[in-house]
């Protein structure tokens, strides 16, 4: 079915604050210090207070296929990389290589934090602020895209990629006159698009949403959904909650349960049967899913629309 979407215009003035002058301040005093990544001696782990770390917007083994930045601006997080948890500070840089598990989640309920995250996907690259407060939760105020940008953006961008893949921890100075160069485009951009750009988390949902449709009968996961959009799980996850109210594992589930449905008042092959064309483990799982959608056992749920 056809999805009705609101999103939420952003505020000129919020993007002028937050790529306008928390980000540029904050890469103002980037140092190697501030630099944590897969190097030797620079992990998280090793160099921030160590932290369990507990799975909130996403499982304990997100990685994808692109490489990633992310730029603590406000507060405290926890944030994991290669599965070791630590704390980290603003002004905290993590370099994340593609296919490395990594992951954030906030230090407590009553700590707020925010953040930048700049993906290095070579066919789609992003920026995304994602933020946590006590009252709203998770929220991602803006995103925007850094497609279709200036050669010097584009160099930049590559620039990042090799910097983050590289064996031992490169130049600090390069990392920095790279963010900076795309710190300036993604504010003009923010700036003059008034909204549009913000508009693009309403495009990545329906694709989303209508990718998870078509193959509603298959049990997807959030990786491959985030995978077929090119965007992250964590990112495509708070997209849908922000948009949709709803959490993307949800919207899967209400999908393959309109499936299943479909295919009881059409023909009814038993439950069994139903489970089993839909990659359920067995009848049981699929009943337990099916009633926690409906409210009803899927015996039960045939019976009343026969009646």
């Amino acid at each position: 079915m056809p999805l009705s979407l609101a999103v939420p215009q952003t505020d000129a003035s919020e993007v002028r604050d937050v790529l306008g002058r928390d980000l540029i301040i904050a890469l103002g005093e980037l140092d190697s210090d501030r630099i944590l990544g897969p190097w030797s001696g620079c992990l998280p782990a090793e160099k921030r207070p160590r932290r369990a770390f507990v799975p909130e917007l996403y499982d304990a083994n997100h990685a994808h296929d692109h490489a990633e930045l992310c730029l603590i601006l406000a507060g405290n997080c926890r944030f994991s990389l290669r599965g070791e948890g630590a704390l980290l500070r603003a002004g905290d840089l993590v370099a994340c290589p593609a296919h490395v598990v990594h992951a954030e989640a906030r230090r407590s309920a009553g700590q707020n934090y925010s953040s930048v995250w700049i993906g290095l996907s070579p066919g789609d690259p992003s920026l995304h602020v994602m933020r946590y407060t006590r009252r709203r939760g998770y929220t991602m105020p803006f995103g925007l895209s850094l497609k279709n940008v200036s050669i010097e953006a584009r160099q930049a961008l590559r620039k990042l990629r090799e910097w983050v893949e590289a064996r031992h921890m490169p130049a600090v100075e390069v990392a920095k006159e790279a963010l900076l160069t795309l710190a300036l485009v993604a504010y003009r951009r923010g700036l003059e698009s008034k909204g549009t750009e913000v508009d693009r988390r309403e495009v990545l949902v329906r694709r989303a949403a209508q990718w998870v449709q078509e193959r509603a009968g298959e049990p997807l996961t959030l990786g491959q959904v985030a995978q077929a959009i090119g965007v992250s799980p964590n990112y495509l996850t708070t997209l849908f909650r922000d948009i949709l109210g709803v959490s993307l594992g949800r919207f899967i589930m209400q999908e393959r349960i309109a499936r299943a449905q479909l295919m009881l008042r059409e023909n009814n092959p038993g439950v069994k049967q139903v489970a089993l064309e839909l990659g359920f483990p067995d009848a049981y799982a699929f009943s337990r899913a099916f009633k926690s959608q409906t409210g009803l056992a899927p015996s039960r749920w045939v019976e009343q629309q026969v009646t």
